[in-house]
């Protein structure tokens, strides 16, 4: 919590500097599920990778921290013994993260606020432990590699929270 508060307050300070380099896209995604490995127990976990050795150009520690948002948020969210699907493509463009899971689903008017600063979802079933702060900085994140995220909720498609990345993030960062 201490750590997402203090990484919310620079990203609103504006004094986040990019260290962007290029990044694998596998060993990156590996390294998020090794750092959630004990939420991620219960769960099965299927990674695509489109091209396998896709490299994007971002700073590591922030992709890490979105990313861990994303995967967190569907193991806390998604039904018991369900399947967690990451999938990553690219085009010439962009880079877009994926990550889809099956629980309750996301009122149209719960998804247009989610990826506010402290909003939480309505619904009693969606209920879990959480601060309302993730998703937010996920946002930031994306929004100072020039990218931005989104989310999908359907009965009969599951939830699905996505994050487009651009193959040239800007160097400079937010300062």
């Amino acid at each position: 919590l201490t750590t997402r508060l203090l990484t919310t307050a620079r990203l609103d300070a504006q004094e986040i500097v990019l260290h962007v380099a290029p990044v694998g896209v596998g060993p990156l995604i590996e390294e998020v599920i090794v750092s959630l490995k004990d939420r991620l127990a219960c769960k099965k976990i299927l990674v695509k990778i489109e091209p396998d050795d896709l490299i994007l150009s971002c700073d590591r520690p922030l992709m890490v921290a979105l990313l861990t948002q994303f995967i967190d948020n569907a193991c806390k969210y998604s039904n018991p013994e369900t399947t967690i699907a990451i999938n990553i493509a690219s085009d010439k463009s962009e880079v877009v993260f994926s990550i889809h899971s099956w629980g309750p689903v996301i009122s149209p008017v719960d998804r247009e606020r989610i990826f506010d600063r402290y909003y939480r979802a309505s619904s009693a079933t969606n209920r879990a432990a959480g601060t309302g702060i993730g998703l937010s900085v996920s946002k930031r994140v994306a929004l100072i590699h020039g990218g931005h995220v989104w989310v999908t909720s359907e009965e009969a498609e599951g939830t699905t929270f996505f994050a487009a990345i651009p193959t040239k993030t800007p160097q400079k960062g937010l300062r």
